[in-house]
């Protein structure tokens, strides 16, 4: 079973509706990749940073207050949160919650079953809580699971909600077999939560898409390259804000390259988009 799978049945068998699963979920895959070792940052195919993290967590090398004070995003949510003048935050939790648990930190029934007891537990998320276990929308759901429970620097659900949206489609062939075995009355109810989302599809396609998805250099303009300069503008890089890259925007995309250390050649490709998008606190 895939962490796909297993992450969708656990909240499915918490009480948590169709669309909700998958809103949470689209979500987690922009945070992490549905990867549960995943440390904030890395990007490496091979994991090496977020394996090492994870292990060093484990063995006690890092410690408790370590591993919540340290401000880098764990897991298949991205917990990071920390509040240096309560002593309480979210990494906190979760360390409390997994040597508790007897599982190991990157299991991912570990991490789901955190997760729902904070939707549970915490008031903040009553709302939300009661949305997820109810609600046919799966752009509703994974909007006010960005909003409120993920509550990203820039809240990027258009991206979210596509990702859900591919979940729902490998999720479907992935489970075609054990549809097919299921009572007629559990499986049509199945059939019509799915075609909701698939409705919401279809009608949400020609929509604008506000996620940034191709590279962008000098030569682009539209609405991926405004949000660029929105992003650069609120970190402090002045750009213009006409979604067409003239010289401040340019110069705001190499002097953000200079210091993050990446070639500094005004093009907005993968790695400056990423490291762009990890800066979220």
């Amino acid at each position: 079973m895939t962490n796909t799978t297993l992450i969708y049945n656990q909240l499915r068998s918490a009480g948590v509706s169709h669309a909700g699963a998958l809103g949470l979920m689209g979500n987690w895959m922009a945070e992490s990749g549905l990867e549960p070792n995943r440390l904030q940052g890395d990007f490496a195919s091979n994991r090496n940073l977020s394996r090492a993290y994870t292990a060093d967590v484990t063995a006690g090398r890092i410690t408790r207050a370590q591993f919540a004070r340290d401000q880098k995003g764990y897991g298949l949510a991205q917990w990071t949160y920390f509040n240096f003048a309560t002593g309480e935050g979210r990494k906190l939790d979760l360390y409390d919650f997994w040597k508790q648990s007897g599982k190991a930190l990157d299991d991912a029934s570990m991490q789901v079953s955190f997760a729902l007891h904070e939707l549970r537990t915490q008031s903040q998320y009553d709302g939300l809580w009661k949305l997820l276990q109810t609600t046919d929308s799966l752009y509703a759901a994974t909007d006010k699971v960005c909003r409120l429970y993920e509550q990203p620097y820039y809240c990027n659900v258009d991206a979210r909600y596509r990702y859900a949206l591919s979940l729902d489609e490998h999720l479907s062939a992935m489970q075609s077999a054990t549809e097919q075995s299921e009572a007629p009355g559990a499986k049509q109810k199945e059939i019509s939560a799915a075609a909701q989302v698939r409705t919401e599809a279809s009608s949400l396609a020609s929509e604008p898409c506000f996620f940034p998805y191709r590279t962008v250099d000098k030569t682009m303009s539209g609405k991926d390259v405004a949000v660029l300069q929105s992003i650069l503008d609120a970190r402090g890089y002045a750009t213009e804000t006409d979604g067409t890259i003239g010289k401040v925007t340019d110069q705001a995309i190499r002097q953000f390259q200079r210091d993050h250390a990446l070639a500094a050649d005004g093009v907005c490709g993968p790695l400056t988009w990423a490291k762009i998008l990890s800066l979220e606190e």
